[in-house]
């Protein structure tokens, strides 16, 4: 009984957080600088994994508790992937690749962060802290190849079946990072950098047997307007 008495307690001081609470709605913009995180043995017996860059594009909600702590759901669209810029011949994705090309794999993910925010500042400009989890679905895959001669030419884009070479959809991973609001009449506009893990095993490198991970690095700005 005593328990259940608790519950209601912290349920009804929890509503009442948000029903006081200064919600603030509004869109971000940035460009990921995507890779993968390797392992040792990978790293050892494989060309080297390059960066790629791509969109990240999202919806932004801000709920505010007070002047110096938010929650921050997102709904993000992102471009993930790495590259491989050395000549090879092996499989990837069921797909052979000849020797002296470059290869972009490319993955369009929809994700959910929920970032926990920290702040410092004055009434007219603030530094910020984020770090939270995020859930991703891997909506559809692209390889590109481009040949290695006296310039680059794209040779072929070939659509990937994630279902059918064994690639995991769904991701789970934490993101950190800083930034800094500045208010504006209308509502505020903000510039961060992010740095995001993936701790889902995607795909399994042929051959080798070595999973791989992404990571990134995403540099964006936002406008949000209170509600």
């Amino acid at each position: 009984m005593k328990s259940t008495r608790n519950l209601l307690v912290a349920m009804l001081v929890f509503v009442t957080s948000f029903a006081f609470a200064q919600i603030n709605v509004g869109v971000r913009a940035g460009i990921n600088f995507a890779n993968v995180n390797e392992t040792a043995a990978l790293d050892a017996i494989t060309p080297d994994f390059k960066m790629i860059s791509g969109a990240n594009l999202g919806i932004v909600s801000e709920v505010e508790f007070g002047k110096h702590f938010a929650i921050q759901p997102e709904l993000s669209y992102a471009q993930k992937g790495f590259a491989l810029r050395e000549g090879i011949d092996f499989e990837l994705y069921n797909i052979p690749l000849p020797v002296g090309v470059t290869v972009v794999s490319k993955f369009r993910y929809v994700e959910m962060p929920v970032l926990f925010k920290g702040k410092i500042g004055n009434d007219k400009i603030k530094a910020y802290a984020i770090a939270g989890p995020a859930v991703g679905y891997a909506v559809d895959g692209q390889l590109e190849t481009h040949a290695q001669a006296f310039f680059d030419f794209k040779l072929l884009d070939t659509d990937i079946d994630l279902g059918a070479v064994g690639y995991e959809q769904f991701e789970v991973s934490g993101i950190a990072g800083i930034g800094t609001e500045i208010m504006i009449p209308s509502g505020k506009i903000f510039f961060d950098a992010r740095y995001q893990h993936g701790f889902t095993e995607l795909y399994d490198i042929p051959v080798f047997n070595e999973k791989i991970k992404n990571q990134g690095m995403t540099l964006s700005a936002g406008y949000v307007m209170s509600f």
